[in-house]
């Protein structure tokens, strides 16, 4: 006997106490759940005229202008409510006691004000009486925006025009129906290196064919885009939206070689132009006055604030041309970053409370000089960070924070290092003034290795990785720079000095010989 999709519930003898089995089998509700759901609307019974009314007039009906009845309003029903950042009806209740109770407790009550959400072309998206739902409105409309915007499949080109000439031209448009942009000649690939005709407006409406050269530059070798409004004159009467763009090294080159050759034709040679297209549509063919070989540029096609920005985040998110497929999406609170940091605070506060606590039972009055070294390798990694805020444009995220906390241990151990490094020395019979010299230039082959080793990880994440993680691997690095600095220009000579003065060298239970020197005496004592 075996089940609905094949697999095996048992086995007799024979086919009769098989059978005689399966028709012993009945169905049982094990599980059963109630919901609060709308009732469905009743049929509004049809209005019949009364006899009376036409066989004895009353006042009212000779004061009347129509002499049928007028139907009776339909009563509302759930589904005339707006339901927009509504909470759903209850369900998957355990008895209808409980849903009795839930339907009980569902109230009209008077609000005096919602909070609606409306876009920035003044079109109302939804409204809830309540702030909280408004905002998650507000949020999931914006979500739902920026996939499409990234999903989208345009194709961004840039190519030298040949020849502008009247759309009554006999040229047909290169693929210009769906049903040959879907064959393979019509593919992006195919006509990279291809002469074609793509319509394009030339002012005040008009729409030209654009004879265009192979293709330059495309949206795969744009590395950044930004929009941006610029003015026009000196007093800025004039402004448009644009797309400032940077390319990468290829892009930069070949985009050089074609402006110099478009330069040295005369403005009025449509051969200086560069065609901006988008999916096989000119958007923008400026002039080139000069050869532009700095790997930036513009992008200018009467652009309102809205199209520029879908555009700029299309060059950024790669969607040029790669069409996307939504596996997830995951939605971060605005208030995801103010809890981090506090949590990130109290965690590091604890953190260094407990190091500095290990350091100062541990190593006394060295320990005191890791922590001020550690001081100042933070306070000069701030620094850095700081300049590189302002003057690159540099944002610490919490992948540069993670870099940040990792290069702090590594500071740590190298202290730790030099330390047991001295001990090392001064059980070997060496006074701990003596045993600094020799202790330090040991310790120090070894940080310079292992700092080494991590500064090498640092590099080849930042050339290799992507997004944050260039972030975390950059702040490792750099943190990781800082280190040798501070070890060589602050504990080198900090511990020297120290080592020079007599009183903080045998200073009772804090000073150097306790530190460094407790264990070789422990040992001496037979301890």
């Amino acid at each position: 006997m075996t089940g609905p999709t094949g697999d095996r519930i048992g086995c007799f003898n024979s086919r009769a106490k098989a059978e005689e089995a399966k028709d012993a089998l009945e169905t049982e509700v094990t599980k059963r759940t109630f919901c609060v759901i709308p009732a469905p609307p009743e049929p509004s019974p049809t209005p019949s005229p009364s006899p009376s009314a036409t066989a004895t007039p009353s006042a009212s009906a000779s004061a009347s202008p129509s002499p049928s009845p007028s139907p009776s309003p339909s009563p509302a029903t759930f589904a005339d409510l707006d339901l927009a950042g509504a909470e759903p009806l209850p369900c998957e209740l355990g008895s209808r006691e409980d849903a009795d109770r839930a339907l009980a407790s569902i109230e009209v009550v008077h609000e005096a004000q919602r909070f609606c959400v409306v876009s920035s072309a003044d079109e109302e998206l939804g409204c809830s009486v309540k702030r909280d739902k408004a905002e998650e409105l507000r949020r999931q409309s914006g979500q739902e925006r920026l996939l499409r915007v990234i999903g989208q499949t345009a194709r961004l080109e840039e190519r030298q025009v040949f020849e502008i000439v009247e759309a009554s031209d006999p040229r047909p448009f290169t693929c210009g129906s769906e049903e040959e942009q879907a064959l393979p000649r019509c593919s992006h690939a195919a006509l990279e290196d291809e002469e074609v005709v793509y319509p394009g407006p030339i002012g005040n409406g008009q729409v030209a064919k654009f004879v265009l050269g192979p293709v330059v530059i495309s949206g795969e070798d744009f590395e950044s885009a930004a929009a941006v409004l610029s003015t026009q004159g000196q007093l800025g009467a004039a402004s448009e939206w644009t797309v400032q763009f940077d390319l990468d090294g290829d892009g930069a080159e070949r985009f050089s070689t074609t402006t110099t050759e478009a330069a040295a034709f005369p403005p009025e040679d449509p051969r200086n132009q560069i065609a901006i297209v988008v999916d096989r549509v000119v958007i923008s063919s400026p002039g080139v006055n000069e050869p532009i070989t700095g790997g930036s540029g513009v992008i200018t096609g009467s652009f309102a604030e809205q199209e520029a920005k879908d555009l700029a985040t299309q060059l950024n998110a790669g969607a040029l041309p790669v069409e996307l497929t939504r596996q997830s999406v995951r939605t971060v609170s605005p208030t995801l970053g103010e809890e981090s940091l506090r949590q990130g605070i109290v965690a590091a506060i604890a953190g260094l409370g407990l190091l500095f606590l290990y350091l100062l039972f541990y190593y006394r009055l060295l320990g005191v000089v890791a922590w001020l070294g550690m001081t100042i390798w933070a306070a000069l990694a701030l620094a850095l960070i700081s300049i590189a805020g302002d003057q690159v444009g540099y944002a610490l995220s919490l992948a540069g924070v993670a870099g940040l906390v990792i290069s702090l241990g590594v500071t740590a151990d190298s202290y730790i290092v030099f330390f047991e490094r001295l001990k090392d020395e001064v059980r070997s019979g060496k006074s701990p003034r003596s045993a600094v010299q020799p202790a330090f230039a040991r310790a120090y082959k070894t940080i310079v290795a292992a700092d080494f080793v991590t500064g090498l990880a640092a590099l080849v994440l930042y050339l290799t990785a992507v997004s944050s993680v260039r972030g975390f691997a950059l702040t490792l690095g750099v943190a990781t720079l800082l280190d040798l600095f501070v070890v060589y220009f602050f504990k080198r000579p900090t511990v020297f000095l120290i080592a020079k003065n007599e009183k903080l060298v045998t200073l009772r239970g804090f000073g150097l010989t306790s530190g460094v020197a407790a264990e070789a005496a422990r040992e001496g004592a037979g301890l």
